[in-house]
């Protein structure tokens, strides 16, 4: 018949194999009932998302080395400066006109009272912290929760004074007004 093997065909095929190199590849099947007295009921219920995992993964090393460049670049040392740790960090978006920077956060379903704004040496830091909700009965859990902290440079345009924020319908957005420096003249120069 088609596609069939003899077996001294499959023998010279796994000879083949294995003076080229090649491993055999085995498949092993575990029994159902094995495997799944394995796994907890509560851990069927989650859907794991390697995606997001992974941009998750992402965006943490990558706040991770930009922190450790910008405290090179300011000359700190490894044990000057504790290293802060937070469970989750908000999205935020940055804005800039001419007059301002505006940076906006999402923070939905944190009260005011859990927020910290802060500006120390150049960086707005801000930080807080999302109480996790327990109800009879949940299922999923995909909303982050615990303490979250987010940190931005503070270009020197910035005129520190006149920072302000505002907290509404969950999305915190923080006015950093630019100096208003001096227009150029244009001055007319006599060549005699």
């Amino acid at each position: 018949m088609r596609g069939e093997r003899t077996g001294a065909e499959n023998e010279s095929r796994g000879d083949a194999a294995r003076n080229f190199g090649y491993p055999l590849r085995l498949r092993v099947a575990a029994s159902p009932r094995r495997c799944s007295s394995r796994i907890p009921n509560k851990a069927m219920a989650r859907h794991w998302d390697p995606l997001r995992d992974l941009v998750t993964l992402q965006d943490r090393m990558n706040r991770l080395f930009q922190d450790a460049a910008e405290k090179r670049s300011h000359g700190e040392e490894e044990g000057e400066q504790e290293i802060e740790r937070a469970d989750w960090f908000p999205a935020a978006d940055i804005y800039e006109t001419e007059q301002d920077f505006t940076i906006s956060v999402d923070l939905p379903g944190i009260e005011r009272t859990a927020l910290e704004i802060n500006v120390d040496d150049d960086k707005l830091v801000i930080r807080g912290e999302r109480a996790a909700e327990e109800a009879a009965g949940q299922r999923r859990t995909e909303r982050p929760h615990g303490r979250f902290l987010r940190r931005f440079g503070v270009p020197a345009s910035v005129d520190q004074k006149g920072i302000s924020a505002e907290y509404k319908d969950g999305v915190l957005r923080v006015l950093l007004p630019k100096r208003k420096e001096p227009k150029a003249r244009r001055v007319e120069i006599k060549v005699s």
